[in-house]
């Protein structure tokens, strides 16, 4: 038997286009890597396609008015690089190993937005996101986690991985 063909649940064979796409969002943090290990697990046992989504945040308004000073334009562009090849990176060592099909897709927007238009336009079957643990009164009153946002639409099956 070929190994781009799996069996499907009900005994027939499916290619490697119709098997289970995982989305996972990852962006070079902890809680990035917590969503992309369990991603993997999963995945190797459903034998699913995973398909990595980085999202780079558009700049706040705050971040604008600080870009008027000299170089600040450059040193932001430059660190949202380095978390992107950082999140590559982390795809890289932790999915190759594993000898599973995945990609690696870069969006512009709001995390939580962008995360659910990749979801819907490439018909995803589980969405797996990262989600930092928030201690303090404040920190829970005006963070607003794109996690929780995702995981309340309940649009499709949402995994939260929680980092320590």
């Amino acid at each position: 038997m070929d190994e781009s063909f799996i069996p499907g649940p009900d005994g027939t064979e499916r290619d490697a286009w119709h098997r289970p796409l995982f989305v996972v969002g990852v962006d070079g943090s902890d809680s990035g890597r917590a969503a992309l290990c369990q991603a993997a697990e999963e995945g190797t046992r459903a034998g699913a396609r995973i398909l990595c989504v980085h999202v780079r945040c558009q700049p706040s308004v705050g971040e604008m008015a600080a870009l008027v000073a000299p170089g600040a334009a450059l040193a932001s562009r430059d660190c949202r690089d380095l978390l992107e090849m950082q999140a590559w990176l982390d795809c890289v060592q932790i999915l190759d190993p594993l000898d599973c099909p995945w990609e690696f897709q870069v969006v512009m927007g709001r995390p939580d937005k962008s995360l659910r238009g990749v979801m819907m336009a490439r018909h995803g079957d589980a969405l797996f996101v990262g989600q930092s643990p928030r201690t303090g009164w404040w920190a829970r009153l005006f963070h607003r986690c794109p996690a929780r946002r995702l995981a309340r639409a309940q649009e499709y099956s949402v995994h939260l991985a929680i980092t320590p």
